[in-house]
């Protein structure tokens, strides 16, 4: 009955919602060149051969995918990804090429649902982290298709807005043949809302691989930045440059010190820019192939797919998502090149790691973001500490069991 009132709702705004699609377009919050495959305009070939269906919102979500996604193709599967955002599907394409295919997840509309499983015929869906879309699990169950939630976090703000609909948000849950929360925290969460047996708690990040990078771009852009410190704050938000610029404006003052700054989305970096210019610092930009020298305060790293690189040439690393309200990034990346991570007050999309990696000496975190320059200004001048914090941190990450080939062999017992 519920998801015949969601379905009646969906068909009254269905107007209004491809109005506001057709905006995001214009204003060039979609990908132009693909859009209409968010309304089902399929343009790529269906390969022969059991192909499984894997969904992920972000970057983030697709990310602590790789090695599953990497499993089903070594498995022999055809792997068909989906993605909600552009820089998800270039991080996709980068990463695999041709060896899966990507698409843009349609709307949830029950007749684009219905024609996107019938042409791909999957043999398994599998939705990561929150990814909950009416439609895309009552077809998909509908046609005996089994269906995964791995990875799976819900915030306190979203769980309270499926409070709402709890016995609806509950028949959702239950359609699925497995979910693996990714924290106990999570699993305490979801049980309220569903009987679903939930044994298996697993966080994919911890066994993401490390990044990659080019040895060459390394040596070369170290060339420039010999002798200097450097302070990356990586994967930042709006709101977050200005709060490092303004608590750290001291250090960078310094000739030994370089900041740089890596936006969550390269496409904001005009606005960095001004910022830059109105607090009358000099700085480079990494798009436009400039490399810093002695005067340099600033490198803003406005490229994509190149965080590895930027990882790899740092000594201390802020971690982008935790000095405003987004809750944070994955630390793991930056553990395993055995850098010296800072975090925010805003970890709670990341608090069960967080609290190991501190519990372990391996992190350091701030409870106010005007505590961060004292904090840096600290680690930078007791290289003991810091190279502590660093080892720790690059050890930590070698003690977390590879949980990729377990969860992979329990979706692949469902048949």
């Amino acid at each position: 009955m519920a998801i015949k009132v969601y379905n009646v709702l969906l068909y009254l705004f269905l107007p209004i919602i491809i109005f506001f699609f057709f905006l995001r377009v214009l204003l060039g919050k979609e990908d132009k060149n693909r859009f209409l495959e968010k309304l089902c305009f399929i343009t790529k070939a269906r390969p022969a051969g059991k192909l499984v269906w894997i969904h992920a919102c972000s970057v983030g979500e697709i990310k602590s995918s790789y090695k599953i996604i990497k499993s089903f193709i070594k498995d022999g599967y055809q792997v068909l990804v989906t993605t909600n955002t552009y820089l998800s599907s270039l991080d996709v394409e980068n990463k695999f090429s041709n060896s899966v295919i990507h698409q843009y997840l349609p709307l949830d509309v029950k007749f684009f649902i219905k024609k996107f499983l019938k042409y791909w015929k999957p043999t398994k869906v599998i939705l990561v982290e929150s990814e909950i879309w009416p439609n895309v699990i009552y077809l998909s169950s509908k046609l005996d298709i089994p269906l995964f939630l791995i990875q799976a976090r819900f915030s306190d703000n979203s769980l309270k807005k499926w409070s709402i609909f709890g016995s609806f948000f509950k028949h959702l849950l239950e359609k699925f043949s497995l979910i693996i929360p990714q924290s106990f925290l999570d699993k305490k969460k979801l049980e309220s809302y569903t009987n679903n047996e939930m044994h298996i708690v697993a966080n994919l990040k911890f066994s993401s691989d490390i990044q990659k990078f080019s040895t060459k771009e390394k040596n070369n852009l170290q060339r420039y930045l010999s002798k200097r410190i450097i302070i990356s704050a990586i994967s930042t938000h709006k709101g977050e440059e200005e709060i490092i610029i303004n608590q750290i404006g001291s250090l960078i003052s310094k000739k030994n010190i370089l900041l740089i700054i890596q936006p969550r989305h390269p496409d904001r970096s005009n606005k960095i820019i001004s910022l830059l210019k109105k607090q009358n610092l000099i700085f480079k930009q990494r798009s436009k192939k400039e490399v810093p020298n002695n005067n340099t305060k600033v490198f803003l790293f406005d490229t994509f797919g190149e965080t590895g690189l930027l990882m790899s040439i740092s000594n201390i690393i802020i971690l982008g998502g935790t000095l405003v309200s987004i809750g944070g990034h994955n630390p793991i990346e930056a553990a395993q090149f055995g850098k010296c991570i800072v975090v925010g007050p805003y970890v709670n999309k990341i608090e069960e790691i967080i609290n190991d990696f501190l519990k372990h000496k391996a992190i350091k975190k701030i409870k106010k973001n005007e505590q961060l320059n004292h904090l840096l200004e600290k680690l930078i001048y007791n290289k003991k500490q810091l190279k502590t914090l660093s080892l720790n941190a690059e050890q930590l990450t070698k003690k977390y069991l590879n949980t990729t080939s377990f969860i992979y062999r329990k979706i692949e017992s469902f048949k």
